[in-house]
């Protein structure tokens, strides 16, 4: 990842163009300087980049793939290689976005992304520096788990990475905010009914879920909708029943809990 970046960040700077690193990528460093490390890790790398016009994507796609270490996937179009093995993959989002926060891609506009959530998320990115004098941002825990569930209501036919990541980062999310939690937050965390760490982790996930989405209803109500389709689902909740497949011997009644008190905090 290291060269990778090295080569990146002043292409980026060169060009006036802010990226930050969404994905596994992230999840791995923002767990990793919290003492934490998932169960899966990856050395491809997602970054997200504001543009305005197609044409802006399409000259940085030139552009880079100018460069020696770098080529463009024939597949994916938002795909690129470094050194034909590691990937990685640049979403844009911004002025090319239509009402419904997607991207088609041109000229046949026949691939779609939803880019729902990426507004407020760079908004809370969080500044990383490698070997004093490497600098990125990248996208906040709370944002990992904003990006997870909208990524999950796309993909979760595909498979259950985004269920896994999600219940990986509610098994941690008290621990690595703990002082937050204490000092900010003690009665809506810590005096949670039937409290377990695992639900203390779900109320203060909805507490950050609710303030990086105060400027957004839409997003919000987004969120809420998914979650509660997955409530009312109950025991054949496809996203309950990912969990438990990831997450050998979690039980279903308290990860259907921790739903619902993220579900009830978004309301609030």
């Amino acid at each position: 990842m290291k060269p990778l970046l090295e080569e990146l960040i002043p292409f980026f700077e060169k060009r006036g163009v802010k990226f930050f690193v969404i994905g596994a990528t992230a999840r791995d460093i923002i767990l990793e300087i919290n003492g934490e490390q998932s169960g899966r890790r990856t050395q491809d790398i997602d970054i997200a980049i504001t543009i305005n016009k197609w044409e802006e994507f399409e000259k940085i796609s030139e552009e880079l793939t100018e460069l020696e270490n770098f080529s463009k996937d024939k597949e994916q179009k938002q795909r690129f290689l470094y050194l034909d093995k590691f990937q990685l993959d640049i979403v844009p989002y911004g002025g090319i976005m239509d009402e419904n926060d997607k991207i088609y891609w041109p000229p046949d506009q026949d691939f779609a992304m939803n880019v729902l959530g990426f507004e407020e998320v760079q908004k809370e990115t969080i500044s990383i520096t490698l070997d004093e004098k490497i600098e990125f941002e990248v996208v906040s825990l709370i944002g990992i788990v904003l990006l997870k569930i909208i990524a999950w209501k796309d993909r979760n036919h595909k498979g259950n990475k985004d269920a896994d990541d999600l219940l990986f980062i509610l098994k941690n999310y008290l621990n690595i905010n703990l002082d937050r939690a204490v000092e900010q937050h003690y009665e809506e965390v810590y005096q949670i009914e039937n409290y377990t760490e695992l639900k203390a982790s779900a109320s203060l996930i909805g507490i950050d879920l609710i303030e990086l989405t105060s400027d957004n209803s839409k997003l919000n109500d987004f969120l809420i909708q998914i979650l509660n389709i997955e409530i009312e689902k109950k025991e054949t909740s496809i996203l309950l029943n990912q969990m438990i497949e990831t997450h050998t011997g979690s039980n279903f009644d308290e990860l259907y809990e921790c739903v619902q008190i993220i579900v009830n905090t978004l309301k609030k």
